[in-house]
């Protein structure tokens, strides 16, 4: 399995199983997927609110560590970099990327246990800086790289595995890691792509046009399009994981609540997690793009940090009833029977 990482770290992880078939780390029945009636699915009706949980918390997320703490990573310093704004960025190429790859950030984000969880597989961990773990499991390996550039595995993959990606590419960069994705797995091997949409919304009115959340997303989207790195690429994953030629396209959509206003207790507690996140990283997505890329003109640090506030204390006002969405795709390389076949149907049309 590979797992490449943006620096601020999301997974993408690339498998190469020793016994059994790996599924993914979400546990899609892989098998049994071409016998769905439909290739959508997900949460995306509408989620009942709780009822005690209607004013504002002025406790709950004021302390992104409250939630951090019995999940904290533990890290080596970061080896590479370029300060700006009192954060360490990647200097790996020339190439500007616009989230932060410092301890702050990695406090921010925890590193899934795949590897622990599938004893049988090898997990190839990849990002642009040096892991921010001091210890791994056994089957599991961290490598530094940069999967823009060609790909040198000799092994075959069974999965690869992405999630978070958004803005980590320039916008032509998508294309070559769908193909090298490709060429990297085994026959009948899947990948899997799991996004944020970063636009904020709710379904009863409660976000309205005078909070700043409402405005969040369509505004990063604009300034990543001027940086030259989508951040809307959970509308396009699933065409350029088919158009680089996989098959059996599966996508799911999921509505992912940013408190714990919900009455659901597993959305309640996704909630939960989801503020301490946005909490403790929205420095991390905000700085670079808003210093950089703002508008009507770049912003200065200390105008970021204002509006940081007044954001932090709107995750904290469990009146707003806000979400976003969340895609996931996941599809197959073609087997070599499956090849031949459609070539030779090719060549009779």
């Amino acid at each position: 399995m590979l797992a490449l990482t943006p620096p601020f770290p999301s997974p993408f992880f690339l498998s190469q199983s020793r016994k059994a078939p790996l599924t993914s780390i979400f546990d899609p029945p892989y098998p049994g997927l071409s016998k769905r009636d439909a290739t959508m699915a997900g949460n995306v009706g509408r989620i009942i609110v709780d009822p005690d949980r209607a004013s504002v918390d002025s406790t709950y997320g004021s302390d992104p560590q409250d939630l951090q703490s019995d999940t904290a990573s533990i890290f080596s310093s970061i080896a590479r970099g370029r300060l700006e704004n009192g954060r360490r960025y990647q200097a790996m190429k020339e190439d500007d990327y616009w989230s932060p790859s410092d301890e702050q950030q990695f406090k921010a984000f925890e590193i899934g246990d795949v590897a622990d969880r599938f004893p049988s597989a090898v997990v190839r961990g990849v990002d642009i800086f040096p892991p921010p773990v001091a210890w791994t499991a056994p089957n599991c390996i961290f490598e530094v790289d940069d999967v823009l550039r060609e790909w040198t595995w000799k092994t075959p993959f069974d999965l690869i595995h992405m999630r978070l990606m958004y803005g980590a590419f320039p916008d032509d960069g998508w294309d070559t890691v769908y193909k090298q994705a490709y060429e990297a797995l085994e026959p009948g091997g899947w990948i899997e792509q799991m996004e944020f949409d970063v636009r904020v919304r709710s379904d009863d009115g409660s976000l309205t046009e005078q909070h700043e959340l409402w405005g969040w997303g369509d505004m990063f989207i604009r300034c990543a399009l001027r940086a030259g790195r989508s951040l809307n690429i959970q509308e396009t994953m699933r065409g350029s994981i088919e158009q680089a030629g996989f098959v059996d396209v599966h996508e799911e959509k999921l509505k992912i609540p940013l408190g714990p206003w919900p009455k659901d207790k597993l959305l309640k507690e996704v909630g939960k997690l989801e503020n301490a996140h946005w909490n403790a990283a929205l420095e991390g997505w905000a700085m670079w793009l808003l210093t950089h890329f703002g508008e009507p003109v770049p912003w200065m640090k200390e105008e970021v940090q204002v509006y940081l506030a007044k954001i932090r204390a709107e995750l904290r006002d469990s009146s707003i009833h806000a979400y976003n969405y969340t895609r996931r795709v996941w599809a197959r390389k073609p087997t070599e029977d499956e090849r031949r076949m459609k070539a030779r149907k090719v060549g009779v049309d």
